[in-house]
């Protein structure tokens, strides 16, 4: 049966034209048209002329003509089964809706939609061949099938074959599979046995088959072998033959990694290395929990005496990465071997930012203005203080492998650099938010603790880290240690222009040209989501959004890169120093190599959001654009273009209005009173307290409502004293005692003129003050708010985000509160002021709906057509009215919404050319391997017939390296093909 989809389509129902197969003659056709919807299904009968040779089928015929249409009435039934449907098989149903494909349509029910109830039908049948394996099966014959002449009692559990042999054929077929295990059959089940136990010895220095005529056994004959099968005792020979290697190199050479290098009782196979350590990556599972899971896999009873070999396994482990690091970086096809390494050869680098020489053009360093800075360098600083080591081991006991060739700077000069400078480098005072009390909390606990974290230097835009740019931290966060890991990280890998991202560099970046010299050109900027906690002059001068050439860069890499290395630290706070920083540079590699093997999508969908948003953000821009005056565009324009080009010219970003504070105003009386600028009518200023002191005690004890204050009252005020007296009702406590401020004097009675001017002047500030602070507490919530969305995870987070988002409304209600008194305050002076008039112009009636973010969210499209909140449209006490604060909060949105334009467009930009950098740097480094290729280290004693086995090796692994790298670039080519076209859209 066929079917031909209607083109008619209505959201909760879907047709289809089906030809009746009784049909009239040949020119006329009759089709029924159902159509289903959620609970019922209907039908309508259409005739239909057709011009077909009899014997072609009336579908293949075209076109279809409709001469009339007649509609049989309209029958719903309630399921597919009833109504006038009952004779209609529920199967040919579910053949319409498969064939249709409309999702809205039942279709046939499958066996692969609920393979788990499907499954649960066969559990007995399951359980009872799970069963039948412990026994013998098919294979109950007691002769072994294979010689026909012993018994069959064993079994190995890891062939394919479950047939029973002899004990001698068990040990042939196995001559090449020490490490299998087999049980025996006695009294009716099986019990475990080993190979060794039943004869099995493994030849090494010779082909396999072979023996060699003086064999040499492991000492005592004990030796271990271990695998990610179990851990295993093994009857091993060495060869003793006079040209025989010594018995660690004839291990290797069975991919079996000796314990020692001279009379080796254990190993681990290559097999069980590379596991462990993808699991000790991946999983960040400790070597302690994996070498208890082979015990168990071994024996999970206990009875048996499995060799413990848990610190000659872990030494081996840490001797595998180290090698896999060595070989990796191509110092084995260097002649001069390891040795020659030099600080930070070994790392893995990241493949987008700029390398000159590797993948970036010839005549980069001529590019004009408007593309050379795609060619400066973004680097991260950030310090974890999860990564903490006890005070466990020391250098002497346990010393690094690496010595700086990966990540972690070189030891012995990173110490000296800290007993020389550590006193010398002076933390600075903070001029910013106390960003000191972040890095006192790391340092509690510090009594045990041999290092309180690491520092680091990274890519600021991958996400990778760079050579020789992490090391410890001993007391916090300091700048010695800052300084050295950043002086460091740019000794490897730097460009003549840089921007450098730290979340305290508002503070760091002050000095550092008197503790640093280099002739690199910086630009010191926070990352976006630590800005927020900044004070607002650190939030216009150090903002990624808002400074031009830097892309959508976030610069929060290295707190996503903590994600990964987070979960190690149940392994490394225990180890030695030497371990941990090993262990660390492994997770470090892998981590970037991760990260460039997902480059070809990760760059594809950061270049597909960069382009909607290029779009979505420019058409709002010039939406705004167009709605303002074009001479007010073009002053703008100038103005943060000038900015722009020179920093220190006015930041068009900066509300040009001042605040007024409290602070201020108090100051300015304090003035006034000296030079003796008071009224001559008033109190004597050398009384105890003066007049401006009185009211600003006063309006210190306004929220404490102390009655102490009431004694000074009675020299400048006794109209006070009066209207306490007549109270009627005395209050409980002082704390609610009325202190006959001014502005609590009612009309009429006698006030002290001077001492009402004092109060409007205080009032005044703390009325402009308290809505400063409240537009500061409606930011910091906006952006905790985006915080708690992005990085809050688990039920103990989110909860403490919410705490702090609940304190933060808090003092918003406080400053809504403050602001309404201030202001009924200046209602109550103003009615005794003649020369007050439109001050309710600037601070208007507060209401709950006014109090609210000027957007919900920074990063939000702008509407140029939105109304502001009356609240970030206030201008200054010395605007000469209200539309001096819209044209300012337009300007300030205005330049926002530019900026966000700007940064999709350059982010465009940057990440076509970080792609080209990535395939480029991809085809130089397969070059380079190829470069290489046949090249091997120079060795001491290495005879002359083996050098062309060690040649042919290191010429394979070059040309895989190099063949991988083509794979990489291929793949980069073929996800990136169509970006051209997706830009230019």
């Amino acid at each position: 049966m066929s079917t031909a989809r209607m083109g008619k389509q209505h959201p909760k129902f879907s047709h289809f034209s089906v030809p009746d197969e009784d049909t009239p003659p040949a020119s006329r056709i009759r089709y029924t048209s159902y159509v289903s919807s959620e609970r019922n299904l209907s039908a309508r009968t259409s005739w239909l002329n057709t011009h077909h040779h009899p014997r072609e089928s009336p579908l293949s015929s075209s076109p279809l003509r409709p001469t009339e249409s007649i509609e049989a009435p309209h029958v719903e039934a309630d399921t597919y089964g009833t109504g006038c449907f009952d004779d209609l098989d529920s199967k040919y149903i579910h053949r319409l809706a498969d064939l249709g494909g409309d999702p809205n349509l039942p279709r046939r029910p499958r066996p692969g939609d609920h393979p788990l109830q499907g499954w649960l039908r066969n559990i007995d049948r399951w359980l009872a061949e799970l069963l039948r394996l412990e026994g013998r099966g098919d294979h109950t014959k007691d002769v072994c099938p294979r010689c026909n002449l012993h018994p069959a009692e064993f079994r190995c559990q890891d062939c394919t074959d479950l047939s029973l042999h002899c004990r001698l054929c068990t040990v042939e077929l196995h001559d090449q599979m020490p490490l299998h295990r087999i049980c025996q059959w006695v009294f009716r089940h099986f019990v475990k046995v080993t190979l060794k136990s039943l004869g099995l010895r493994v030849q090494l220095g010779h082909p396999p088959g072979s023996k060699c005529i003086s064999p040499s056994r492991a000492h005592n004959d004990d030796f271990t072998v271990i695998d990610s099968s179990g851990i295993h005792p093994v009857g091993l020979d060495f060869c003793g033959c006079g040209r025989a290697h010594s018995h660690s190199i004839q291990l290797l050479r069975f991919r079996w990694f000796p314990a020692t290098s001279s009379n080796p009782r254990s190993a681990a196979t290559f097999r069980v290395l590379e596991t462990f350590q993808l699991l000790s990556l991946q999983s960040k599972i400790s070597g302690w929990e994996f070498y208890q899971t082979l015990e168990h896999i071994t024996d999970n009873t206990g009875s048996s005496d499995v060799k413990d070999r848990y610190a000659a396994f872990m030494r081996i482990v840490r001797e595998w990465h180290h090698l896999r690091m060595l070989k990796r970086s191509g110092r084995g096809h260097d002649p001069s071997g390891v040795k020659a390494t030099g600080l930070g050869d070994c790392t893995v680098l990241c493949p987008a930012c700029p390398h000159p020489g590797k993948n970036l053009p010839d005549d980069w360093e001529k590019a004009p203005p408007n593309k050379s800075w795609m060619y400066q360098l973004f680097v991260a600083m950030d310090a974890n203080f999860r990564l903490r080591r006890k005070a466990v081991s020391s250098d002497e006991k346990d010393p690094g492998l690496n010595h700086g060739y990966a990540y972690f700077v070189e030891e012995t000069a990173y110490k000296k650099h800290l007993a020389v400078y550590s006193d010398l480098v002076t933390e600075d005072k903070s001029s910013c938010s106390d960003h000191d009390a972040i890095k006192l909390a790391q340092r509690k606990g510090a009594n045990d603790i041999a290092s309180t974290g690491v520092g680091t230097v990274e890519c600021a835009r991958h996400d990778m880290k760079r050579p020789c740019s992490v090391g410890d931290l001993q007391k916090g966060e300091r700048y010695v240690n800052m300084d050295y890991l950043f002086k460091s990280s740019l000794g490897h890998h730097s460009m003549p222009s840089m921007v450098a991202s730290y979340d305290i560099a508002c503070q760091w970046s002050r000095n550092l040209y008197s503790r640093f010299t280099n002739p690199v050109q910086f630009r010191f900027l926070v990352p976006k989501f630590h800005l927020p906690a900044h004070q607002e002059s650190c939030q216009n001068e150090y903002s990624f959004k808002l400074t031009p050439h830097v892309a959508n860069t976030d610069a929060e890499s290295p707190e996503r890169g903590w994600a990964f290395i987070d979960p190690l630290v149940s392994s490394t706070r225990e180890m030695g120093p030497g371990s941990r920083r090993d262990t660390l540079d492994d997770a470090f590699s892998f981590y970037n190599w991760m990260k460039i093997c997902r480059l070809p999508l990760s760059l594809l969908r950061k270049i597909k959001e960069a382009v909607r948003q290029r779009y979505a953000q420019t058409d709002d821009f010039e939406e705004f654009s167009a709605a303002l005056p074009p001479a007010l565009v073009s002053s703008w324009t100038k103005d943060v273009k000038a900015w722009e080009a020179d920093p220190s010219k006015p930041n068009p970003f900066v509300a040009a209005q001042k605040r007024l504070s409290i602070a201020t105003v108090r100051r300015q009386l304090a003035e006034e009173e000296q030079k003796g600028s008071t009224s001559k009518d008033s109190p004597s200023i050398e009384a105890k307290i003066s007049p401006s002191r009185l009211i600003s005690v006063g309006f210190e004890l306004e929220e404490l409502q102390l009655d102490a204050w009431a004694q000074f009252q009675e020299v400048y005020m006794p109209t006070a004293v009066l209207l306490r007296a007549k109270e009627k009702h005395q209050p409980e406590s002082p704390e609610n005692a009325c202190l006959y401020l001014p502005s609590q004097i009612p009309l009429g009675e006698k006030c002290d003129a001077d001492l009402v001017r004092f109060e409007w002047r205080l009032r005044y500030a703390q009325a402009s003050e308290t809505l400063d602070y409240l537009r500061d507490h409606l930011r910091l919530r906006a952006s905790i708010r985006k915080l708690k969305d992005r990085f809050a995870r688990g039920v103990r987070t989110v909860t403490r985000a919410l705490a702090v988002v609940a304190s933060v409304e808090q003092k918003i209600k406080s400053d809504s509160q403050r602001y309404r008194a201030s202001r009924t305050a200046l209602a109550a002076l103003a009615a005794c002021l003649t020369d007050k008039a439109g001050w309710d112009t600037h601070f208007r009636v507060l209401l709950d709906e006014h109090v609210r973010e000027m957007h919900e969210d920074p990063d939000a499209p702008t509407d140029s057509r939105r109304t502001l909140s009356w609240i970030w449209r206030m201008p200054g006490v010395s605007g000469p009215d209200d539309a001096s604060g819209i044209q300012e909060a337009l300007r300030i949105e205005w330049c926002k919404s530019r900026a966000r334009a700007h940064r999709w467009s350059e982010e465009c930009d940057l990440l076509q050319e970080e792609m080209r950098r990535v395939t480029a740097f991809h085809e130089w480094q397969a070059g380079w391997w190829i470069d290489r290729a046949g090249v091997c280290v120079t060795l001491e004693q290495q005879r002359e017939e083996e050098q062309d086995s060690y040649i042919e090796g290191s010429e394979a692994y070059a040309r895989r390296q190099s063949r991988i790298r083509c794979q990489l670039q291929a793949k980069c080519t073929e996800s990136w093909k169509s970006v051209e076209k997706w830009v230019a859209l």
